[in-house]
């Protein structure tokens, strides 16, 4: 999940960022980060007690599931646009072109965008267990990415970047003087982590693993290899009331604590502070282009250390941004598929390896959704902000709804603990609240691109 989280937000934003700003404002990722690990701890409560991901939690509560269909699919459309596809096209197009996309390259770049979207599907079909082969790709583009970044920190980066980019996780409520675009910030905070509704992706990771409850409900199967994988229509609760349940059940919870707090915060940090450091070093004080936004320190580096750095530096901005599209399009093909498995009379008599029907048609209905968002695209950065400022109202209210899900679905005994319920409303307050910001000042350039 760290390896699915470092993508679009710490490879864009953050370059874009501190380049602009220094350390000053990475305190808000900082908060952002920590504030999710409140929300996973929330939602996997929630899935090692029944097994169900949070999604379908929340479609048990009321009014009921037909007005969570229609009001979830409206916020899940603000995160479907497949940003991190067009941005990996920009390092990808840099290689085969010998420079930096310019202008005259616009569309070398969006159709190479649309192929990247399209390869991004093919890791789904095969590997038993989906999750088994996006935990391979990911765990080794966690390795890859974070091995690069860490040479160029350890070897090239002053100890001055090293001050500034730290001491700004902790530099509490600091701005930076002058005008801030506040857009900009609200994406950053809605990527730095995972952010919006592919947080919940973090439920049916639980599931898979088969923790708790998790491992008497089964899996999505693959299309190739998961035949005798199955996924039960409904999830499936303990007897809390046994001691020996119970002493199992806080063994799980430390386990979570643990997975969020000791390996997914700290990898999700550190994939935010080592791009943030490098363009700081390199690049201090710049503007970057759209069309640059994913290569931006490529050239700089190159200047200094040599050619085969700039092919590196794009190589590793690839590797960040087309992985974690993979994983976006699992996490919302799996979101539905979950919700209709368990929801949805009419395939209540299916086999259960039969969820991966209901899965790929999901996936196929998303890539023809997505080629179509690529098109009317106005720019990959632009894209990415407009998705962070929508994605975090999404979560402002899922983090709040999961409350209300853990308060009232859940027995008495295992329901949340103050610091967990304070870390949700605070959650909600955080992302609507710099999102309202961001959102009131771009208004004019919003209407104008919706409206001419």
């Amino acid at each position: 999940m760290a390896g699915a989280n470092i993508g679009g937000g710490e490879w864009l934003f953050g370059p874009v960022v501190t380049a602009r700003y220094g350390g000053t404002i990475l305190w808000i990722a900082f908060t952002a980060i920590m504030l999710q690990v409140a929300y996973n701890l929330a939602i996997m409560r929630y899935t090692l007690y029944c097994g169900e991901n949070i999604f379908v939690g929340f479609f048990r509560t009321k009014p009921g599931p037909r007005f969570w269909t229609i009001f979830y699919m409206t916020l899940d459309l603000a995160g479907a646009w497949p940003y991190l596809a067009s941005n990996a096209a920009v390092p990808l197009a840099a290689v085969i072109l010998g420079h930096l996309p310019a202008a005259e390259d616009a569309n070398f770049v969006k159709t190479l965008g649309y192929a990247l979207f399209l390869v991004a599907f093919i890791p789904l079909i095969f590997g038993g267990k989906i999750y088994n082969m996006l935990e391979r790709i990911l765990v080794a583009k966690l390795f890859l990415v974070l091995g690069y970044l860490g040479f160029i920190a350890l070897f090239w980066v002053s100890w001055h970047t090293w001050r500034e980019i730290w001491s700004g996780l902790v530099r509490f409520g600091a701005l930076p003087q002058g005008e801030v675009n506040w857009a900009l910030i609200a994406g950053f905070a809605a990527v730095a982590g995972s952010g919006g509704l592919f947080n919940t992706t973090i439920s049916g990771y639980v599931r898979d693993k088969g923790w708790g409850m998790g491992a008497q409900v089964g899996a999505i199967p693959s299309a190739v290899g998961g035949r005798t994988i199955k996924l039960s229509h409904s999830g499936k609760v303990f007897d809390e009331s046994s001691p020996e349940n119970r002493s199992r059940w806080l063994g799980w919870l430390r386990h979570i604590r643990r997975d969020q707090l000791m390996l997914w915060a700290p990898g999700c940090i550190l994939g935010m502070v080592l791009p943030a450091m490098m363009s700081y070093e390199f690049i201090r004080g710049t503007t970057a282009s759209d069309h640059a936004a994913a290569a931006m320190a490529a050239d700089a580096i190159a200047s200094k250390h040599g050619q085969a750095f700039w092919y590196l530096t794009l190589l590793c901005g690839f590797l960040i941004m087309l992985p974690t599209q993979v994983s976006q399009l699992d996490g919302i093909a799996r979101r539905w598929t979950d919700v209709i498995w368990i929801g949805n009379a009419r395939v209540q008599h299916l086999e259960g390896n039969q969820a991966k029907n209901v899965y790929y048609a999901l996936l196929a209905a998303y890539g023809v959704w997505g080629l179509l968002a690529l098109k009317i695209t106005p720019s990959p950065l632009v894209l990415a902000i407009a998705t962070g400022v929508m994605v975090n109202f999404a979560f402002a209210f899922s983090a709040l709804h999961a409350l209300w899900v853990n308060m009232t679905l859940l027995p008495k005994p295992l329901r949340p603990g103050w610091i967990l319920r304070i870390g949700l409303v605070a959650g909600a307050v955080f992302y609507a609240g710099i999102s309202i910001i961001g959102l009131r000042q771009q208004w004019p350039k919003i209407a104008q691109w919706l409206f001419g």
